[in-house]
């Protein structure tokens, strides 16, 4: 990193003192899956969405931010035997220039939908079972960026024979 970018960087974290740390980004964004039980048969193909919810003011850096020290949205899904999921869809971010920055962001604001596509294999065993995942968020407004958080993510699942 640049003087420059490290000056911004330290002056950023500044504004976040006191007041910013003592929220965390879980405050203010919200993380649920789109259905309250995936009903799947084994042998099927699926779509799972994961619905954040971003209070107003705030907003979450894209997965693919603007600059390196900045913090992505990223949701990682644990294995699950019987199940086979595809990469994470990210939706498209707003390009956005905030005061403390430069250069424009790319950021999620309001409610962002990550989905994914997954399989149940014929292997996987009836009833119910859950995926399981960890998003990585940090929310800010125009001032001050939150702690990040790591916020658990369970999908649940309900599987049936063919």
């Amino acid at each position: 990193m640049n003087f420059r970018r490290v000056s911004l960087l330290i002056a950023f974290m500044g504004l976040a003192s006191v007041p910013a740390f003592a929220q965390s980004s879980a405050k203010v964004v919200k993380v649920k899956p789109e259905q309250a039980v995936y009903k799947v048969k084994q042998g099927s193909s699926f779509q799972v969405a994961v619905v954040v919810d971003i209070d107003g003011g705030y907003h979450i850096n894209s997965n693919r931010p603007a600059e390196d020290f900045l913090i992505p949205t990223a949701l990682k899904l644990e294995a699950l035997p019987g199940l086979r999921a595809n990469a994470v869809r990210y939706p498209k971010a707003k390009v956005q220039k905030f005061s403390f920055s430069e250069k424009p962001l790319s950021v999620y604001e309001g409610r962002a939908v990550l989905r994914f596509t997954a399989r149940a294999l014929p292997s996987i065993s009836q009833g119910t079972h859950t995926i399981k995942g960890k998003l990585t968020i940090q929310a800010c407004n125009d001032q001050a960026c939150l702690r990040p958080q790591t916020v658990d993510v369970e999908i649940p699942l309900e599987v049936s024979s063919l």
